[in-house]
């Protein structure tokens, strides 16, 4: 069985959506005779650690309280924390690969962000153990929508790091077209050696049995990561519904919710709850009546949990940009109501209660769904990753140009 050193952070006990990917794959790639072993930071959290995968935790100096979040960290990491508030674990993260690389061989290195810092011990320690890197994006970096550069200055730093990082890799993965051919029209060494690989659901994962109680439930899980401004507009256009349909937020800071539902007097049509495990999501995807998908403002942007919603069969209300990825998924399997982040929302979300009521709102083919299945999934990355392996390639050490000599 050939060997991987994936290099993840976050990754469990630390409780985030950026883990479920790359644990899933961690999951299925020895069914595809691959085994992981996993080089990440010290964290605490609830996340249960997957069982049976060798880990190598690197400690993080840099000051707690910096790394969790609140307004003063984050004006302070916008300034110092390139390209993330873990840049300071980099070090210790190469220094722990070299360690883990002087007791064993492996046959490729995967790194998937964010967080951005381990793109960068990636490709230090693809150096040092010349050993093929597969990047894997799950958002951008350095173009990334929500990330606010204080000046130019950053911006520019950003995208040198990147730059720096991708002209050491093997290979590259995104999780939808629009990231893959943005990263390939910035980076032009990257035509051939770029792959779309989407996220997807994983039918290993069973969901909680809920129950939501009377009503018609629109369900939405997941953080907001900025949205809020949709989510107000939706709020708007749900106040005009009867008094029996509601909206459930699962995952979600009530401050981000609540104003605005006092403010449109919805009271307990609109219920919030905080994070909840993977299990219990899922559950109440599958109790509700219709699902909600709030994306961003750019075509890139679509939230993983649309898999998790089609598997649900469940009709979807979804508020996408147009040409986003999320739109042209919808296109394929079926199962998304899509509106303009823009557009009035009071029409067409009654005329999307009012079918989904009668049974006749879109929801997705099984049969093209399958194509999603993280088994598939998996197959596709361990093919990418066999390549790699019988045919490693390297950057030129003169210029970093990208190079077909095989490695020596």
């Amino acid at each position: 069985m050939k060997k991987l050193l994936v290099i993840a952070n976050p990754y469990p006990p630390m409780a985030s959506a950026g883990t479920t990917r790359v644990v899933r794959f961690i999951r299925h790639l020895p069914d595809e005779g691959w085994q992981p072993s996993v080089l990440t930071a010290k964290a605490e959290g609830p996340a249960a650690v997957p069982p049976g995968v060798r880990v190598a935790r690197a400690a993080v100096p840099w000051p707690k309280r910096l790394l969790g979040g609140g307004r003063r960290s984050t004006r302070i990491n916008r300034w110092v924390a390139v390209p993330d508030p873990y840049f300071a674990w980099i070090g210790p993260a190469v220094l722990k690969g070299r360690e883990i690389f002087r007791r064993e061989r492996f046959d490729a290195i995967l790194s998937s962000s964010p967080r951005a810092s381990v793109h960068l011990a990636a490709a230090v320690l693809s150096e040092h153990a010349d050993v093929p890197w597969l990047a894997d994006y799950r958002d951008p970096w350095s173009t990334y929508q929500f990330r606010q550069y204080p000046t130019q200055a950053h911006r520019a730093a950003h995208e040198r790091l990147e730059a720096w990082a991708l002209r050491r890799a093997a290979a590259v993965t995104a999780v939808n077209r629009p990231i893959a051919d943005d990263l390939v029209a910035r980076h032009p060494w990257l035509a051939g050696r770029t792959h779309v690989l989407p996220n997807g659901f994983d039918r290993a994962e069973q969901p909680a049995d809920v129950r939501l109680g009377d009503g018609f439930w629109i369900v939405h899980t997941g953080r907001l990561y900025g949205r809020e401004q949709q989510v107000a507009a939706f709020l708007e256009a749900l106040a005009a519904q009867p008094p029996e349909v509601k909206a459930f937020f699962v995952g979600v800071d009530e401050s981000r919710v609540r104003p605005d539902a006092d403010r449109l007097g919805l009271g307990d049509r609109v219920r919030v709850e905080p994070l909840v495990p993977l299990p219990l999501a899922l559950g109440y995807q599958r109790a509700a009546d219709a699902l909600l998908l709030v994306n961003g403002r750019r075509p890139e942007s679509m939230s993983s949990k649309v898999f998790e919603y089609l598997q649900a069969g469940r009709p979807i209300f979804a508020i996408s940009p147009a040409g986003s990825a999320a739109r042209a998924l919808f296109e394929e399997v079926g199962g998304g109501t899509c509106v303009l982040p823009d557009d009035p929302m009071g029409g067409p979300l009654a005329d999307f209660v009012a079918a989904a009521r009668a049974g006749t709102a879109p929801v997705a083919d099984p049969a093209a769904l399958g194509r999603y299945e993280l088994a598939q999934l998996t197959r596709e990355l361990a093919a990418i990753l066999d390549e790699l392996a019988a045919h490693p390639w390297t950057a030129d050490p003169d210029d970093r140009a990208p190079s077909q000599e095989p490695r020596r």
